[in-house]
């Protein structure tokens, strides 16, 4: 016979409201009652009923997720689909249900559903306008920030080491491998994670005495996007703060690895010799690989005339020729982070704004 709710209960001990809560990881149980309940509807191999647990919790135990994704896949885009595995895997341990929107960046909207009352508690993926954030606020729906991080009251923000992680490429490239003219190539620098990455490079250039790459080659375009440039406050947030732009990076729209190749093989057939970087940095593995190709079709090799290096460690890096050296990001992480920080807002909404911060690490291979 199939156990009941007023079974786990009674052989633990417990009311049966309170059972419903513990199997709902409610606060308001003792760690001890919980493991008592958990341990016996692991014994009867009893399934709780979510809506009884809703009813009994005043939770629905459905979390929000919005990535702010203006292109198809949502799901299989290398950044936000790990993220949200991470995410729905984190949260089933916990007995919640993730509910996905992906968010329109031309208004900054999303489906009217998604910001219900309906939902405990809700995360944003890169989409962090302010009006959202304050709806949320109002409607007392505790809110996660993933990749970014905005001075608000009572919020999470999970981060990735963007900084830390292009400093390490930084110093292999002019440490472990000698390189004086490094070039950098990305997409917008509003782009938070970009920028960090921008500032690293720079910060590296004045660690070691060096002079940041300047080619007249290079004109800087859009450095910015159309988009606003990181903000002060954000900044500090972040342990950093606002720089001019210096040197030539190469800045492009998109980040499709032929929109890189189409921009670095002109700069490289009409560059002298003496000019030429031995050495670009991308801000991203899509960007460094198109960087390849373009030094390739120049008749130059890689890592012998110039050495490249990404960051984001995608999983066709390592199967490129050459391998491809880069910052190993681990989006699977911060989805996992993202719902964690959540149920603890969840369970006491008042808690005090923080980030949390996700490891990179330098993964070396032979393009370097």
């Amino acid at each position: 016979m199939k156990p009941r709710l007023s079974d786990i209960a009674r052989i633990a001990g417990v009311s049966k409201a309170t059972a419903s809560r513990a199997l709902a990881n409610s606060p308001l149980v003792k760690e001890e009652t919980k493991r008592r309940v958990l341990e016996v509807a692991k014994q009867y191999n009893y399934q709780p009923n979510a809506l009884a647990q809703a009813v009994a919790t005043k939770r629905s135990g459905i979390l929000g997720f919005c990535m702010h994704k203006s292109q198809h896949p949502y799901f299989g885009h290398s950044f936000f689909g790990p993220m949200l595995d991470g995410a729905i895997e984190e949260a089933r341990r916990h007995n919640y249900h993730i509910l996905v929107a992906p968010a329109d960046p031309a208004n900054t909207t999303f489906d009217e559903h998604f910001i219900q009352d309906s939902i405990d508690g809700v995360i944003l993926a890169t989409f962090t306008p302010m009006e959202p954030i304050q709806e949320f606020r109002r409607r007392n729906i505790p809110l996660v920030l993933v990749n970014d991080a905005v001075p608000t009251p009572n919020n999470a923000f999970i981060v990735q080491d963007e900084y830390g992680g292009a400093r390490a490429v930084m110093r292999h490239l002019i440490e472990e491998r000698g390189h004086r003219k490094i070039a950098f190539i990305s997409d917008r620098l509003s782009h938070l994670s970009y920028y960090l990455r921008y500032l690293a490079y720079l910060d590296a250039h004045r660690e070691y005495g060096l002079e940041i790459y300047n080619n007249p080659k290079i004109k800087l375009g859009n450095v910015w996007g159309n988009f606003p440039r990181p903000d002060r406050q954000k900044l500090e947030m972040l342990g950093q703060k606002v720089r001019e732009i210096e040197g030539t990076p190469i800045i492009i729209e998109g980040n499709d690895s032929s929109q890189a190749r189409d921009a670095v093989y002109p700069i490289l057939m009409a560059t002298d010799d003496k000019d030429l970087p031995t050495a670009i940095f991308a801000a991203t593995d899509s960007l460094a690989l198109g960087t390849i190709e373009a030094i390739w079709e120049a008749g130059l090799e890689v890592p012998q005339d110039i050495a490249v290096a990404g960051f984001d460690d995608l999983p066709m890096s390592a199967a490129f020729t050459p391998p491809l050296t880069t910052v190993h990001a681990n989006p699977f992480e911060m989805g996992q982070a993202a719902v964690q920080e959540l149920l603890k807002l969840i369970a006491n909404p008042q808690r005090e704004s923080a980030i949390r911060w996700v490891d990179t690490h330098l993964v070396v291979r032979k393009s370097t």
